[in-house]
This record gives structure tokens, C-alpha cells and sequence, in this order.
């Protein structure tokens, strides 16, 4: 009897081990070692069966009350804990789905942004040469120009002087004019051939002139003189008009590069502003998702934390959950020999 009793003696040293190891705030008067030494002080007393039998039902009921709170608690703790551990596992799947779709819109805007703002500087290097280019047709238009109104000035006067000319060659055929005035005319025709480039044509009439003088028939020669110089009249009219054609097809040319040029000019404007409101609207779409991918990320980590906090938690309910539960069933093992033995005592004193 003693044998048994101190084997039971050991096992509840070691039970009363785990629930100090594990310790809970319930059932806190309750002794397994207390209940021995009534059973055995009540065995020794011969006290009879169904009262310590009556002892040990109200340790079970005890010890079955208290697992029954335990569960009751444990299964509250639970359900907490799958909640808590479902929501924070949403949040980072929530959150980690936030910062992958905002790391892809910023990698598709950065590539984009870098795209635009290459394709606006381009669009800008050509928009620079294209007004370079309307800046020389301009300044070439107004050469043109002026070179068009020196040569009105020159046709125009070498018409004056053949029309002089002719007055001249009206005179010789009169006699009324001196050998001053055709060296006078001589002077300007010869300028004049020079400067309208027509020196073929100014030829015939020239030397036509500086012989009159010399001429037998002045009449005759005065009349052929002014053939000549009608026939050198129509000449330089024709250049002159040929000239005049040649500025106003030159004038239409320039109009219609410039106007080409200007046209581009204006689309290429158009796409700058429209490629200068894209790499903003970029760089503000950078922005939020930055801001985005920020918040995303600070939200992960948080309920990351949490979460592992959480099942760290829930980890030591489990483990509190099943000692405790371990240490009450070896409690009711405890008191099942207690029976036995009180049992086996009883038969024995029989």
C-alpha cells in the first residue's frame, strides 16, 4: 500500500510540475496532494468506501468544471485568434497586391516617362531647325528682294537712256545735235550694257552711235540708229519682264517653302505641348503611385508584424491549452488509481 501511494506521491509531484510550468487563474485551491492525503488518512481512519469515493467524485467534478471553463475560454481565445490571423493575413495579401500593381504602374511610367522626354528633345531639336530654316528663307526672301528692286532700278534706267537715245537719234537726223551729247549717250548706254548684262545686245546700237559722226548720209544712219536702239528697247523690256516673271515664280517658291515650313512648325508646337502634358501627367502618376507603393509597403510590414505577434500569441494558448489539459488528465488518472487502491483497501477489510 505504501508502494502504491508513494508512486502515486511521484506522479502528482510531476503533474503539479506542469501546472507550475503552465500556470492558470482558475481552480487555483484544487491539490492533487491534498486529496491523496485525505484519501489515505480516510483509508487508514476505515472510512467507508462511497465516502471517498464521494471525495474523489467532487475532485473530478472539479477538475472536469475547471476543463470545461478552460475549453470554453480556449475556444473564445480561438476564434479570436483565427480572426485576428484571417485579418492580418488579408491585409498583407491586400496590401502586398496594392504594392504590385503600383511597382508595375511605376515601371510602365518610367519607361514611358523616359520614352517622352527622349521624344520631346527630339521634337524640340527639329522644332529649333525648322524655325532656323523659316529664319532663312526670310532672310533670303529679303536678299532676293532687294536684288529684284536693284535690277527694277536698272532696267528702268537702261530704258531711260534708250529712250534718250532715240530723242538723240531724232536730233542727228535733224542736224540738231553735237558730238558732246553722243559722247554722253555713248557713256551711258555702255553703262548701262554693263549693268543689265547685256552686252551683245547694247553691241549693234553702241557702234552704230560712235560711227554716226563719221556717216556720209546722217539722216540714214540717224534712222538705222533708231532701229537699233527700238529694237534694243524690246530687248531689255523682255529681260526686264522675264526678270520680273522669274521674282514672282521665285516669290511664289519662297511662300510655298515657308508656308511647308510653318505648317511644321505648328505641329511640331502642337506635339511638344502635347508630349510636355504627357511627362507631366507621368510624372504625377509617378508621384501618387510612389506614394501608393509607399503605403502599400508600410502596411505589409504593420500587419506582417502583427500577424506574426498574433500567431506567436495564439502558439502559447495552444501550448498553455494542451499542458493544462495534459495535467488534468493525469489528475483524473491520479484519482482513478486512488479509486482502485480504496477500492482493493475496502475488499481487502471485508
Amino acid at each position: 500500500m505504501k508502494v502504491a501511494i508513494t508512486l502515486l506521491v511521484v506522479l502528482a509531484l510531476a503533474n503539479a510540475g506542469m501546472v507550475q510550468k503552465f500556470p492558470l487563474t482558475y481552480g487555483g485551491k484544487r491539490s492533487i496532494m491534498n486529496i491523496m492525503v485525505e484519501v489515505e488518512n480516510k483509508i487508514k481512519a476505515h472510512s467507508p468506501l462511497d465516502t471517498i469515493k464521494g471525495v474523489l467524485d467532487n475532485f473530478k467534478s472539479a477538475v472536469a468544471q475547471e476543463q470545461g471553463t478552460h475549453d470554453e475560454v480556449y475556444g473564445a481565445q480561438k476564434a479570436e485568434c483565427d480572426s485576428e490571423i484571417a485579418y492580418r493575413r488579408a491585409e498583407v495579401e491586400d496590401a502586398t497586391g496594392t504594392l504590385k500593381i503600383a511597382n508595375g504602374i511605376l515601371k510602365t511610367s518610367n519607361i514611358l516617362l523616359k520614352k517622352t522626354q527622349a521624344t520631346l528633345g527630339e521634337v524640340e531639336n527639329i522644332l529649333n531647325t525648322v524655325s532656323l530654316h523659316v529664319g532663312l528663307i526670310n532672310d533670303a526672301r529679303k536678299e532676293d528682294t532687294q536684288s529684284y528692286n536693284r535690277g527694277a532700278v536698272t532696267f528702268n534706267d537702261a530704258i531711260n537712256a534708250i529712250d534718250d537715245s532715240l530723242d538723240l537719234a531724232a536730233a542727228l537726223a535733224k542736224g540738231g545735235a553735237s558730238l558732246i551729247q553722243v559722247a554722253e549717250m555713248t557713256t551711258k548706254l555702255m553703262k548701262s550694257s554693263v549693268a543689265t548684262k547685256m552686252n551683245k545686245a547694247f553691241m549693234a546700237p553702241l557702234a552704230a552711235l560712235a560711227q554716226i559722226t563719221q556717216e556720209e548720209d546722217s539722216v540714214g544712219a540717224a534712222e538705222r540708229l533708231a532701229q537699233l536702239l527700238q529694237t534694243l528697247r524690246n530687248n531689255v523690256e523682255e529681260a526686264w519682264a522675264s526678270y520680273t516673271a522669274e521674282n514672282t515664280n521665285a516669290l511664289g517658291l519662297f511662300a510655298q517653302q515657308k508656308d511647308l515650313y510653318l505648317a511644321s512648325q505648328a505641329r511640331l508646337d502642337d506635339s511638344k505641348g502635347r508630349l510636355a502634358n504627357k511627362a507631366e501627367n507621368l510624372q504625377g502618376v509617378i508621384s501618387v503611385q510612389t506614394a501608393v507603393a509607399q503605403a502599400a509597403t508600410n502596411k505589409k510590414q504593420r500587419n506582417q508584424t502583427l500577424w506574426d505577434d498574433a500567431a506567436d500569441l495564439c502558439h502559447s494558448f495552444d501550448v498553455e491549452y494542451e499542458a493544462v489539459t495534459a495535467g488534468r488528465r493525469q489528475e483524473l488518472v491520479l484519482v482513478q488509481e486512488l479509486e482502485r487502491l480504496a477500492e482493493r483497501r475496502a475488499a481487502e477489510q471485508q
